[in-house]
């Protein structure tokens, strides 16, 4: 096990004894002193509809209920996200500014060097880690894999779907592809992941990895099985789905990237500020966001829609994208391959 994975384990132990604690899930104490009367945006960098959007808008009233202010959810898509990250990263001190991240993009672009991401993740004020669901790779009910181990004995070439270079569906195969030494393929050129998964329900390819929570609805209905999950243990929303830790990788090295790459799935969805933001608002939005996540009602409004929380505090978050940002050398450049 890496010690990116060590560290994501403990992390996600200690987040959960933190969330469970005393603060008053009614108001958020300093928070509200800081913020009290003000518009703070809750920027989501995608299209309306998404996973993200829908989670900062179950988040934004119990953040208001916590901080006192008036919390206006904006998106603004672009570049895969880049845009707003880009915009987040040098506001001002006096915007309020906050903005949920697909964090596993983020440390992959910055990890590639990837044209368009002039941020580092490491000078980012992290507030906290919102979820973090794993990749899981589905393929067809009637698909001739029926184990993650019939993939890595695979002797033809596994055709996988992506939306493009550096994106979760491009990256998660390639890396996996050269661990396990399996032989593979990636077809890209969709517009999104709906249609790409649709290219692999038509039979026109074998397999797609995205995080569980963009594939259960097509699980659910049957269009697409899923075969095994990225992570070091069953998803709850996916039980009886094994993990990936349960295939030996060939040797050590491919293990430690298997291990890296589940690492870097734990930084999941984060909210972050800019590191220009004053470090007393910056506490009373970390105070404010785990006032939020111990409300009961938010809990069940997302379990309800089958996005559970997987909070970690911003401190946490923080020395979770250090560490994984700082993989080793072999997993860096199997992500930068991937753009």
């Amino acid at each position: 096990m890496t010690v990116a994975l060590a560290l994501a384990g403990a992390l996600s132990a200690c987040g959960a004894e933190d969330t469970s604690g005393t603060s008053d899930a009614s108001g958020g104490g300093e928070a509200e002193q800081v913020f009290e009367g003000e518009d703070v945006d809750l920027v989501v960098p995608y299209e309306p509809g998404g996973g993200y959007d829908a989670y900062a808008r179950a988040m934004a009233p119990y953040l208001e209920e916590c901080t006192g202010a008036r919390i206006i959810v904006r998106n603004e898509p672009g570049a895969g996200g880049l845009v707003a990250t880009n915009q987040t990263a040098v506001a001002p001190a006096s915007e309020n500014r906050m903005q949920i991240v697909n964090t596993v993009g983020l440390v992959s672009a910055q990890i590639a060097g990837a044209e368009g991401a002039i941020f580092d993740l490491n000078d980012l004020n992290w507030i906290g880690r919102v979820s973090a669901p794993p990749n899981v790779v589905v393929v067809t009910p009637d698909s001739p894999f029926q184990t993650w181990q019939d993939v890595v004995d695979a002797g033809e070439p596994v055709r996988f779907v992506a939306q493009g270079p550096g994106a979760n569906d491009f990256i998660a195969p390639n890396i996996l592809g050269d661990a396990y030494g399996f032989p593979f393929e990636i077809i890209t050129g969709f517009a999104g992941s709906t249609e790409a998964r649709q290219s692999v329900v038509a039979g026109d390819a074998d397999a797609h990895a995205l995080p569980i929570d963009s594939q259960l609805g097509a699980i659910e209905s049957g269009d697409v099985r899923p075969l095994v999950t990225v992570a070091e243990e069953p998803d709850p929303l996916l039980p009886d789905t094994p993990a990936i830790s349960e295939t030996e990788a060939p040797d050590a090295e491919a293990q430690t990237i298997v291990d890296n790459l589940i690492a870097m799935g734990e930084t999941g969805r984060s909210l972050i500020v800019s590191p220009q933001m004053e470090e007393e608002r910056v506490e009373a939005l970390r105070e404010g966001f785990q006032c939020a996540i111990e409300n009961q009602e938010l809990l069940d409004q997302l379990e309800s829609q089958q996005r559970p929380l997987a909070p970690l505090n911003g401190e946490e978050a923080a020395a979770l994208v250090r560490e994984v940002l700082e993989a080793p050398e072999a997993f860096q450049q199997l992500v930068t391959a991937s753009y």
